[in-house]
């Protein structure tokens, strides 16, 4: 081989590793997130999807827009139809302020589109919110109900074999956990059902207002269930969401009533399994104020981790 020839040959294989490495780190920038993934095209849409998930989402939970981050979230996808749907992000509480957002992912575009990034959003938004950890029943909870219709099926499934075989969690354990247990699938199917059961009473934003009184803890569980729900102690909440759960989680027409008021719960209706779209809420809150909890004056390092709900057995 001539010299020549020899140098093409060198410059080409460089050439070919080079858009090897280009495909693998494909990233697309908004101005909240950098999403890094294999498929270039796919970066595109789901770092716009990201996009519109956190404004639908903030508006879903708070009832208004978040300002922009100083800085863009990153998200690390893998891509796969094989793939179980699934992830985690970590960022910092310091100071009433939060950053350092870093988001793992991985599953089909569809799971991806319409599950795990809602999911992991969801956690963001609350966490932009209050600026402080969350309960994780709630924070999962809360994750786990904008996932796709599919998703939460299975979650659903899981609570029903843990209330059979006599696996429930009690809420007075529920409430007070703040790290997963070994196996976290129950917190998962136990915290989305009592978040869906409190939503459908009073809708989304009066639901935040439930947690940050959940979060300052000025008051004694049995207190606060009455206040905002009307359940005269947090034993009579857990025995009317069991039951709500046995009866296959029916519609409310006027079966609790609201503390303060006298006047029925609020019927819900959900017509299909886009949430953010299809979904309609009587709220009780229009917009959701800015929380009055006492920050952090040293730094919080935390994660939230997207268990995948594989199995319905």
């Amino acid at each position: 081989m001539c010299k020549r020839g020899f140098v093409v040959m060198v410059l080409l294989v460089w050439t070919l590793i080079l858009g090897a490495e280009s495909i693998q780190a494909a990233t697309f920038k908004t101005k909240n997130f950098t999403v890094s993934t294999s498929d270039p095209r796919a970066a595109e849409q789901l770092a716009n999807r990201a996009e519109f998930l956190r404004k639908k989402l903030a508006v879903f939970w708070l009832g208004k827009e978040l300002p922009n981050w100083a800085k863009p979230c990153k998200i690390h996808i893998k891509l796969g139809d094989d793939l179980l749907p699934g992830g985690s992000t970590s960022f910092t509480f310091n100071k009433g302020e939060v950053y350092g957002w870093d988001m793992e992912v991985q599953g089909s575009r569809d799971r991806l589109y319409d599950s795990v990034l809602p999911h992991e959003i969801t956690h963001m938004i609350l966490a932009s919110h209050f600026r402080v950890p969350l309960p994780r029943w709630a924070d999962e909870g809360a994750a786990t109900f904008t996932e796709h219709q599919s998703e939460r099926n299975k979650y659903q499934q899981q609570l029903y074999k843990a209330l059979k075989t006599r696996h429930g969690i009690p809420l007075d354990r529920l409430f007070v956990m703040e790290e997963y247990p070994q196996d976290p699938m129950p917190l998962y199917a136990h915290g989305f059902s009592v978040v869906e059961f409190l939503i459908r009473q009073r809708g989304p934003h009066y639901f935040v207002s439930f947690v940050e009184a959940c979060i300052e803890k000025e008051k004694d569980w049995n207190t606060l269930v009455y206040e905002f729900y009307g359940y005269t102690t947090l034993e009579k909440l857990q025995n009317d969401w069991v039951e709500w759960v046995e009866n296959g989680t029916p519609e409310f027409v006027g079966t609790n009533m609201i503390a303060g008021n006298g006047t029925n719960a609020p019927k819900l209706t959900v017509q299909s399994s886009n949430l953010l779209e299809n979904s309609t809420f009587n709220e009780s809150v229009q917009v959701v104020s800015q929380p009055r909890i006492q920050p952090s004056s040293t730094p919080v390092d935390w994660s939230t981790t997207h268990v995948n709900s594989a199995s319905e057995n």
